[in-house]
């Protein structure tokens, strides 16, 4: 081996990355905002006055503004944003129509016990001072029926 074939070799050099550059807007700087942003902006606005921020005012609003949203981006923009909770809120206690209504709908079910029943229930044992006393008042009346 000569001296000639033990050159070392330099690494070759690997492209630049080629840098993309977005289009130049019309518009200028500080009129350029996304979707999400406007639709925060007309919520704080509408949260600001006093009243709840609903998705199809939201559209309509930034509708006559030129601006096309769907209810369903502006939706999940304000749950995002904090303007709507996570989960759905339990109720208070429901009233004695409310659970006549639910019962009259549910009537062609005659096996079944329901989570509704289940709760009347255990109102009514509340109520009697343990299951021992409401069922044996349960029982009772069921002598007095028959």
């Amino acid at each position: 081996m000569t001296a000639d074939h033990a050159v070392k070799k330099t690494p070759a050099k690997k492209p630049a990355a080629k840098s993309r550059k977005k289009p130049a807007s019309k518009k200028p700087a500080e009129e350029i905002t996304s979707k999400a942003d406007l639709i925060r902006k007309v919520a704080g606005i509408i949260k600001a006055k006093g009243e709840k921020p609903r998705p199809t005012e939201i559209v309509k609003i930034l509708a006559e503004e030129g601006v096309t949203v769907a209810a369903a981006q502006v939706s999940m923009t304000l749950k995002a944003a904090g303007y709507r909770p996570l989960r759905k809120r339990r109720k208070g206690k429901k009233t004695a129509e409310g659970t006549a209504v639910k019962k009259a709908v549910g009537a062609g079910r005659t096996n079944q016990i329901s989570i509704d029943d289940l709760l009347a229930a255990k109102s009514v044992a509340g109520a009697f001072g343990g299951t021992d006393k409401a069922i044996a008042a349960l029982q009772a009346l069921k002598q007095f029926e028959s």
